[in-house]
């Protein structure tokens, strides 16, 4: 009888956190999990850490053998939720835990990481799937140590994925019109105020010839704009509304 193939690893970091075995939900993961894959992934190049370091950072009002003993516990946690799924992501040696990803485990910020440092290239259209969310989205918060920590690492990645997906919307790309309305969108989600990504949703509007649909986003952008920063929109998105609703007068 053959071996069963290992079932997919899915982790997700970006957003709310989940575990998927298969497209089964993990139950009871538990939150250091999550915690030390993020800190240990965004540790880069090495992704390694000394044991030492991790306890103080998460157990930072313990003296140095209680906070080793915490970790030793949540690391115990850990090692049975790989165990049980068949997979290894954190490992850990007498001194050290580092980042070692099994076979058939796929992590949306291990993805993100190596687009950041370079290693991979991931289009507009991959980063406005992939950002699900800030880091840890639904995670409790933790030492104060790490929730610092936690803060500069979410704002560090939100502008990282705006600009790679605002590539998305820009004029003289060869993406197509589905796919510049997918970016548009999902930059509107993290940044309400982008009149780019309205422009682009106005002319996906026009030329479906939804006009109603044209003058309610940009009545909804010169409301937010007005009401929360006391602006306008810009010339240039005035002028594009004006052009096309100029075609249905």
């Amino acid at each position: 009888m053959g071996t069963q193939a290992p079932r997919l690893i899915t982790i997700r970091l970006l957003g709310p956190c989940c575990l998927l075995a298969g497209n089964s939900l993990v139950q009871g993961v538990p939150a250091s999990f999550f915690r030390i894959a993020a800190y240990l992934i965004l540790s880069t190049p090495e992704q390694v850490q000394a044991r030492s370091q991790l306890a103080a950072l998460f157990w930072p009002n313990a003296d140095d053998g209680k906070a080793a003993a915490n970790l030793r516990q949540s690391l115990a946690r850990i090692r049975h939720v790989q165990d049980e799924h068949a997979f290894e992501l954190i490992e850990a040696s007498n001194s050290t835990l580092h980042l070692a990803p099994s076979a058939g485990v796929y992590c949306d910020l291990i993805e993100l990481a190596r687009h950041i440092e370079g290693e991979t290239r991931l289009t507009p259209l991959q980063l406005a799937r992939i950002y699900g969310g800030e880091l840890l989205a639904n995670q409790d918060p933790s030492s104060e140590e790490f929730e610092d920590w936690l803060s500069s690492r979410r704002n560090e990645l939100l502008l990282h994925a705006v600009d790679g997906i605002a590539e998305g919307i820009r004029p003289g790309t060869d993406h197509s019109q589905a796919e510049r309305s997918i970016c548009a969108r999902r930059l509107l989600e993290l940044d309400p105020y982008r009149e780019d990504a309205v422009c682009v949703l106005m002319e996906e509007a026009a030329e479906r010839r939804h006009y109603a649909r044209v003058s309610e986003l940009y009545a909804s952008m010169h409301s937010l704009l007005a009401n929360e920063l006391g602006v306008e929109p810009s010339p240039e998105t005035r002028a594009l509304y004006v052009n096309l609703m100029d075609t249905v007068r």
